[in-house]
């Protein structure tokens, strides 16, 4: 493609107007898609702003982006992006003015969508080292606050997928799990998941290309909801594969645990069990159950540290460690005479399915309890012969 600079002012209507017709000239089609980045970063206490930094501050971002609503209200177009932040929904420190022009941008793209025009604003935490971020010198402390920092990659990769999202405004780069902006949610958060691609990329592919072609594709075949897309040659081994289908049994069978302790018909793999209205009683009550379900051991303390499914889940099967086929040798039990030639464990046949996450977590459990149990009786002999 041909990239084509002009200058003008972005609230200028005239001259934008100038500046589009003259590329659609050029180039022989008209304007159909429009992604406004403008914006101006005044970090000042709100109480030092005056009428002219007020201005100055809305002047790019906000009259620019209503130049541009102005300009396609009656001109037909495919999509209308802003790029907004963060800011404009969780406010910020000395950034009254700039979280104001950013909120602006989220409002008029619902007020498009209302007039039936197309219009999405993605609000970012922060790209790395780009635009307004580069050079900025307190990044540790928007990190602490729980806005990531993007690197190009990350951020590419995020605005493909949110272009596939028919959502007016997206906050993008928010970490879910930090108390700031977990404070300022009225709902759990969940992870966007609409379009998952696995695939080997060669050097320099286009992802985006790609899942556009992807998207179509889909469209075209009628599909809707939730896509995979499978690459023709996997490039993830079998054991991997096996591996995750593991993990993702063993979350399925927490999600419905932690179901009938919140009395919730969905939980989602990431979402935070005090999220979702669990408390400290309520976490009593789930121990016992994921307990009674797997067979494990499990502490209050193993649920608190890990409050969500996919944690938990990951923290059960870490306590099973890597197994083979093979039952684990069993100790004998101090109680028991010990058999008189206990040999060999016999070799797993090679047909035998290997143990799944749930089969590790309930052999661990069994071998904790005898442990314990051994324990009790060394203990006993020893108050015996005190």
């Amino acid at each position: 493609g041909e990239v084509r600079y002009a200058c003008a002012d972005v609230t200028d209507l005239a001259q934008v107007r100038a500046a589009v017709d003259a590329a659609a000239e050029a180039w022989g089609v008209p304007l159909t898609s429009v992604l406004h980045l403008a914006g101006t970063l005044v970090e000042r206490p709100v109480g030092e702003l005056d009428p002219a930094t007020w201005r100055r501050a809305l002047r790019a971002k906000a009259d620019g982006a209503w130049t541009l609503h102005r300009l396609t209200e009656h001109h037909p177009v495919d999509s209308f992006l802003t790029f907004s932040s963060v800011n404009g929904w969780f406010g910020g420190a000395l950034n009254a003015a700039y979280a104001a022009a950013n909120a602006y941008l989220d409002a008029l793209a619902l007020h498009r969508r209302r007039l039936g025009l197309p219009a999405q604003s993605l609000a970012w935490s922060m790209w790395r080292d780009r635009g307004m971020s580069r050079g900025y010198g307190l990044i540790a402390l928007t990190e602490a606050r729980g806005y990531r920092l993007l690197d190009t990659t990350a951020a590419l990769r995020s605005l493909d997928l949110a272009r596939t999202l028919d959502e007016p405004h997206l906050l993008i780069g928010a970490d879910r799990t930090a108390p700031w902006v977990r404070s300022h949610v009225d709902a759990p958060a969940r992870p966007v998941r609409r379009l998952a691609a696995r695939v080997g990329l060669a050097d320099g592919t286009d992802l985006g290309a790609l899942c556009r072609a992807a998207e179509e594709a889909a469209r075209a075949a009628g599909l809707t909801g939730e896509r995979v897309l499978r690459s023709a040659g996997a490039t993830e081994s079998r054991g991997r594969a096996d591996a995750g289908e593991e993990a993702r049994r063993l979350e399925s069978r927490l999600a419905e645990v932690w179901c009938e302790v919140l009395g919730r018909d969905r939980v989602g793999r990431d979402e935070n069990f005090f999220d979702l209205g669990g408390n400290s009683l309520l976490l009593v009550t789930a121990q016992s159950a994921v307990n009674r379900a797997f067979g494990s051991d499990l502490s209050v303390v193993d649920l608190f540290a890990h409050p969500t499914v996919r944690d938990l889940a990951r923290h059960l099967a870490a306590r099973t460690g890597p197994t083979t086929g093979a039952q684990p040798a069993q100790a004998p039990d101090d109680r028991e005479p010990a058999p008189a030639s206990p040999g060999p464990h016999p070799a797993p046949k090679a047909d035998a399915p290997a143990p799944s996450g749930l089969d590790r977590a309930k052999e661990q459990a069994q071998r904790q309890r005898a442990a314990r149990a051994r324990r009790a009786a060394r203990q006993e002999r020893g108050r015996g012969h005190a």
